[in-house]
């Protein structure tokens, strides 16, 4: 029994030595600022599902790229939630802001006319030659009643940080997503519009036949 005991001090004494010598896992979000409510008549309900993510991006650890064709994690640098459901979540906070939408939500039955689909294609810190932010994505407007694609947009920007430490680099990020958001929301907003006059002028036409 005193052997045992031994062992056991001997492990607790490694084990609280190991976490003092840990470094400590550094927290990160990309969380957008609020905006004020937009001018236009109300739009149909929308759905905003989580993003899909690219498999290098998907999961919690950020990632740094070292080189063009080198990126790495650290478990010490997290995000607070994977980018598909962050950049996602921003997303629907910003277009329920702007009030030009009966509702803006996640999922809801039956399905709202209109389906926002996005996937993260690229979220990471650039090292060299400076520390800068990378953001990619994909966003397809979707018609939900017949599951048409009625508009598709590409984004692909980096925005130099104004230090070199990592928190310096997440806020690169998050002054693009916030940037981007302005044009996103702008391009949702013409596109179903423009849907809806299409559906308006063919029932027009239907009518007049």
């Amino acid at each position: 029994m005193r052997n045992a005991a031994l062992l056991m001090f001997a492990g607790m004494v490694l084990a609280w030595g190991c976490s003092l010598s840990a470094p400590p896992v550094r927290y990160f979000e990309v969380r957008p600022p609020a905006v004020e409510k937009q001018d236009g008549p109300r739009l149909p309900s929308i759905i905003v599902p989580n993003f899909s993510c690219l498999s290098a991006y998907d999961h919690l650890r950020v990632v740094v790229r070292r080189s063009p064709v080198e990126v790495a994690t650290s478990r010490t640098l997290q995000w607070t939630t994977v980018p598909g459901r962050m950049f996602a979540q921003g997303l629907r906070f910003h277009l329920e802001s702007t009030g030009r939408f009966e509702t803006v939500r996640r999922d809801a039955k039956p399905v709202p006319p209109y389906t926002i689909e996005g996937q993260v294609q690229a979220i990471e810190l650039i090292e060299s030659p400076g520390m800068a932010g990378h953001l990619a994505l994909h966003l397809n407007v979707r018609r939900s009643e017949d599951g048409t694609v009625i508009g598709e947009k590409f984004v692909d920007a980096t925005r130099a940080a104004d230090g070199d430490d990592v928190s310096d680099g997440v806020l690169a990020v998050r002054e693009l997503y916030a940037a981007e958001l302005e044009d996103l929301t702008t391009w949702i907003v013409d596109v179903i519009e423009q849907d809806l006059g299409r559906a308006g002028s063919r029932r027009h036409s239907s009518a007049a036949d």
